[in-house]
């Protein structure tokens, strides 16, 4: 029997954080985020992909010297002062948007259809710093998966070595895996992903991604192409008094525009603010409400 669940599927950077979570180490260290990212772009001038290309910068920072050295541990550690954007954090006991989300589904008649909602993050980011920041805001318990590259570390124990990298193409792979149930969260290898599957455990048309730039467009494409649902996101920025830079905001949501709905890759533009009343959560709100009566409906039709 299928089981009946709905997936929100979310970027991290930008989608769910307000700015890179590297910043965290760059203020930590004092440097220009412009340096270290100048230095990236070298290394993807000499034929290093976009992820390899940032944590062989991240690695190289080491021979700066033993302040700029890192373990896997210190990432989790500076991931705990990653920001979210507002009506994520559950700090301080406050609700977080996941909390009305999950109570949509404790409703009748969804409760005695026993629906189901996973969320879970796809990220070209840095899993430990992702895993410290959703335990700072209190919300590991509500994502299934976080799918994000790794490093793993030499004999010192510091950072050395690529485990895995997730960019444009490997998010759609991660999706896959979501679709067929082929997660680590269910003692499933990655490699069954390639296994033909009879029943799908999420259909695409039970999903939710959220995304933000030009790495998520594979995944914008594919939710797109098989009936889920693409909401992309754009950022406004803020002058130093904390109003709106109208000019900058308007450029961003150009650029996004252009990304997402001018491409039909996105069913919405909306500015990532998930708290009370902000277009973001109403719309969170109504596509899981929309897909629930779905499966209600599907459920009553195969009875």
């Amino acid at each position: 029997m299928q089981e009946k669940i709905i997936a929100l599927i979310f970027d991290f950077d930008i989608t769910l954080s307000p700015d890179f979570q590297q910043q965290v180490l760059f203020d930590h260290w004092g440097i220009e985020a412009s340096d270290f990212w100048a230095k990236a772009a070298k290394n993807m001038q000499r034929g290093y992909d976009m992820e390899h290309g940032y944590l062989k910068a991240l690695v190289d920072m080491r021979k700066e010297g033993q302040k700029y050295q890192l373990s896997n541990h210190d990432l989790y550690e500076f991931g705990k002062q990653v920001a979210l954007y507002d009506g994520l954090s559950r700090q301080g006991g406050v609700r977080s948007i996941f909390d009305d989300l999950n109570d949509i589904l404790q409703e009748q008649p969804y409760q005695e259809y026993q629906i189901k909602l996973e969320c879970y993050c796809i990220s070209g980011g840095l899993l430990p710093m992702i895993q410290g920041a959703f335990e700072a805001h209190q919300l590991g318990e509500y994502f299934k998966d976080v799918f994000a590259c790794s490093l793993d570390e030499d004999e010192e124990g510091l950072i050395a070595f690529p485990k895995e990298t997730v960019g444009h193409t490997i998010k759609t792979q991660k999706i896959f895996m979501i679709k067929k149930g082929t997660l680590p969260s269910l003692g499933r290898h990655p490699s069954e992903v390639n296994e033909v599957d009879e029943v799908p455990r999420i259909p695409f048309q039970n999903m939710i991604f959220l995304g933000d730039g030009q790495t998520d467009i594979p995944a914008f494409s594919l939710i797109n192409r098989y009936g889920g649902t693409s909401i992309a996101l754009y950022r406004e920025t803020k002058k130093s008094d904390g109003s709106i830079d109208e000019q900058a905001t308007a450029k961003t949501y150009k650029e996004g525009y252009k990304l997402a709905i001018e491409s039909k890759r996105a069913e919405q533009l909306i500015n990532a603010d998930y708290s009370q009343g902000k277009p973001l959560k109403m719309a969170l709100l109504h596509y899981v409400r929309k897909i629930a009566n779905r499966i209600v409906d599907e459920s009553l039709t195969t009875n």
